[in-house]
């Protein structure tokens, strides 16, 4: 059975664990947490061997991979000290606070051969994967233009309930690199590297309390991106073809349904039945790529990861929005 460690026992942490042991995916081998008690009662919960370090963990682990759920700013420290004990690393997004740090990363992966991947989770989703296909098989003609948003109240949720990761600048906080990273994952997904980048935020803090995006491309093309921690909104995305318009009307990232309207023709509404809420599907990537030895993914390459970093670093530049780690290269 598939070994799972887990470094970075938080909210998230705990729905990955979950799901991991509902789908009889793989099991937890290992937990590590700053806090042993932490450790010791999320692996009461989900299995495995508790770690009250980061460092414990990583010199002593016995799994076949790691996913890594600390706060932003600690991502690049964690994956390259996983990466240099040779553990395959699935690291939540953002990969990196920026495009330095993931390049001092993806030198050493590419050097020494180890498995890394970023847990852009919603690429990996069926609904996504249907539109991509749709899309590359060019069904609806050129996609003309792409509106997508990822809003929620993440600011009370940091205040109220001590969620200091979305509100603190040293801890990489703000909507951008939270919740804008998704958005921003979809535009690249299906245009690439925008041409134009206009944005605008609300800076408060240190952090941008929101970010609205403009990209545009050299064939003419837009995408419209929102994101905010001050309001929460249904999650919609919306592609605009020639021939048709696919709307999923809500949490898009990680949606089972959508709506495709083609000219002249009544709505059309696509489901599907997943086995689990979504993250199954990029511990699925990883668990393949490892049997077959390879040390990237062909769905989720680093070098994608590397374009949607240099975009996130060009969209803070826009808004002035500057973190430790940018000072520190």
């Amino acid at each position: 059975m598939f070994k799972w460690g887990i470094i970075g026992l938080g909210r998230i942490a705990n729905k990955f664990a979950s799901e991991l042991l509902e789908t009889g995916l793989g099991i937890i081998g290992a937990a590590g947490s700053r806090d042993i008690d932490k450790a010791t009662l999320f692996t009461q919960q989900y299995g495995g061997e508790a770690f009250g370090s980061y460092d414990d963990f990583i010199s002593n682990v016995r799994i076949d991979a790691v996913y890594i759920a600390v706060p932003h700013h600690l991502h690049a420290e964690v994956t390259l000290k996983c990466l240099k004990k040779g553990i395959p690393v699935l690291c939540e997004k953002p990969f990196t606070i920026n495009a330095g740090e993931l390049q001092t990363i993806v030198d050493f992966q590419q050097k020494n051969k180890v498995f890394l991947m970023e847990a852009m989770w919603s690429r990996f989703m069926p609904h996504i994967e249907w539109i991509k296909s749709e899309f590359d098989n060019n069904s609806f003609g050129k996609l003309l233009h792409l509106k997508a948003e990822f809003c929620f109240k993440g600011k009370e949720r940091g205040v109220s309930q001590g969620v200091s990761r979305l509100i603190r600048n040293e801890l990489g906080g703000g909507a951008l690199l939270d919740i804008g990273i998704y958005p921003v994952f979809l535009s690249h997904l299906f245009f690439g590297s925008p041409h134009q980048i206009h944005a605008h935020a609300k800076i408060e803090n240190d952090i941008d309390e929101t970010c609205q995006m403009i990209f545009t491309y050299k064939d003419g093309s837009t995408a419209f991106l929102d994101s905010s921690i001050l309001w929460e909104t249904d999650g919609r995305a919306e592609f605009y073809f020639e021939h048709a318009t696919i709307i999923i009307p809500k949490k898009w990232h990680e949606s089972n349904e959508l709506q495709i309207k083609k000219n002249g023709s009544e709505p059309e509404i696509k489901t599907w039945k997943y086995p689990s809420r979504g993250f199954y599907f990029e511990m699925k990537e990883v668990q393949e790529c490892l049997a077959v030895g390879k040390t990237n993914s062909d769905k989720m390459p680093l070098e994608f990861s590397m374009e949607i970093m240099k975009t996130l670093d060009k969209v803070r530049n826009k808004i002035g929005l500057q973190y430790p780690a940018d000072i520190a290269l």
